[in-house]
């Protein structure tokens, strides 16, 4: 896969959080606007001790070493070759998506030695992508070949842990949503926003399975395995960090002279080298004008105003700027343009999503691209949004996961609460025994709807939102004494 189509990747990798949210359980009824999904459950205690069960590796079950070493052992091409069988992609749509009661386990043939390579990798202290060096060389050409086959273990993992669920083997289905979750969260650490994305559709992927477990007769209550998650799972911190080293490759050396106040011209054939990049990246070269053509035009006609005003306030002097070329200045100013837009980005990152939210929101919409005008076919920031991601969607795929988690810990505590009163609690007031979340994607407490043997969980639309499948759902809860 190539960082180079990552506009298109982001839709494809919310198309893949949208596909595994739609698998969360069979049960699932179907609403355009608002996922419904059906559980039954009984009361079911805290397990003793607390901890006895776990969705993450404990410290005292890690082993030394790097887990990217270990996944991609796992690509062994006789382990792998299971794939290559004649609609293996539809069986596996099946597999996810039938009953537990439908579920054929004798049709189902995952090797075992993947699984244990996977389970064995997820227990290293550490995991290093080893990118760096290859992003600043490679920039947003770079090649990402194994996402596809990271996405593939995620599914081999939810699969199995329906057989297991299937046979009861209840530890061995949490062995394995263990490892699904601890490959998310190890995704999660590479260095380019992609990676984050993927990460997310992986972890999203193993939720359904906890839901499954959830109703089954000889599960545990997963509360305090929930609650001891890493929180956020997937934390796109070094994949923002990374994306930065794109620009470093695109435009060499212009943001080390814009921060270190010392400017030197560059070879116009040099920077002619971004153009066939920057065509790719908005579409493909115009046969009538290309890009290169146009952003030539611009640095000699009025933009060069707008760049060279940029840059004087932000402190470069008029006499470095008689030194260098307009289209030197034209692509400095795009990266300083760049570089202010992208560390908002990074800033809000920092701030709790539903403080942030609004902000995200005025940032995204602030990067479109700029119209162009007859006296300036490439305004200022232009290249920017080509480049920058979009925003909203990156910043909100981790906490739409954590807000499933979240529900999932409060139909956890109110399994408990039940086992401790001998009663179904009417509100979530009268859950007392162990904290309930609230919803990390709003900021506000999920509704509580008790209505005879039925409770209903809902995430709540955001304000100002019109209703999505993306933006609420709710679970059912069939209770059972």
């Amino acid at each position: 896969m190539h960082i180079l189509f990552k506009t298109s990747f982001l839709v494809l990798s919310q198309l893949l959080i949208t596909t595994a949210n739609a698998q969360l359980a069979p049960e699932a009824k179907p609403n355009a606007n608002t996922p419904v999904y059906k559980l039954k459950i009984k009361p079911k205690a805290e397990p003793s001790p607390a901890l006895r069960y776990t969705l993450y590796p404990e410290v005292r079950t890690q082993v030394n070493g790097n887990a990217a070493q270990g996944y991609y052992r796992a690509f062994s091409p006789d382990w792998m070759s299971y794939r290559n069988e004649k609609e293996y992609s539809k069986k596996q749509d099946k597999w996810l998506s039938i009953s537990l009661k439908e579920l054929d386990e004798k049709e189902i043939h995952i090797p075992q030695e993947m699984l244990t390579q996977l389970h064995e990798s997820a227990l290293k202290t550490y995991c290093d992508w080893d990118m760096l060096a290859k992003l600043r060389k490679d920039g947003i050409s770079m090649l990402l070949p194994d996402l596809q086959g990271m996405r593939e273990f995620s599914r081999a993992l939810s699969i199995d842990c329906r057989v297991q669920l299937k046979k009861g083997e209840i530890d061995k289905a949490l062995a394995d949503i263990r490892t699904g979750l601890t490959l998310s969260r190890h995704l999660g650490e590479g260095p380019t926003l992609i990676q984050g994305l993927v990460a997310v559709a992986a972890g999203t992927m193993m939720l359904p399975r906890i839901d499954e477990l959830i109703t089954h007769e000889k599960a545990p209550n997963l509360y305090w395995a929930l609650t001891t998650l890493p929180q956020p799972l997937v934390n796109f911190s070094t994949g923002l960090g990374g994306e930065v080293l794109m620009i470093d490759n695109l435009f060499p050396g212009m943001r080390d002279m814009l921060y270190s106040g010392k400017v030197t011209p560059i070879a116009q054939e040099e920077m002619m080298k971004v153009f066939p990049l920057l065509e790719q990246i908005n579409g493909g070269p115009d046969n009538k004008s290309s890009l290169k053509q146009m952003l030539v035009h611009t640095a000699l006609v009025l933009n060069i105003d707008a760049a060279k005003k940029a840059l004087l306030d932000h402190g470069i002097t008029e006499p470095m700027l008689t030194n260098i070329t307009p289209l030197q200045i034209i692509l400095m100013a795009e990266v300083l343009h760049y570089d202010k837009t992208y560390q908002n980005m990074i800033k809000w990152n920092s701030i709790p999503y539903p403080l942030a939210r609004k902000r995200i929101k005025e940032l995204d919409a602030s990067i479109k691209k700029p119209e162009p005008s007859v006296l300036s076919p490439l305004p200022l920031g232009t290249f920017s949004a080509m480049i920058l991601p979009a925003v909203s969607r990156v910043m909100e795929a981790s906490p739409k996961m954590e807000r499933r988690i979240a529900a999932l810990r409060i139909i956890e505590a109110i399994r408990m609460q039940a086992a401790f009163d001998k009663a179904w609690p009417d509100s979530l007031e009268k859950v007392t025994i162990v904290p309930v979340p609230t919803d990390p994607f709003t900021g506000k407490a999920f509704t509580f709807k008790k209505e005879g043997k039925k409770i209903t969980i809902t995430a709540v639309v955001p304000e100002g939102e019109k209703p999505s499948a993306h933006n609420n759902f709710t679970y059912e809860l069939e209770l059972e004494d």
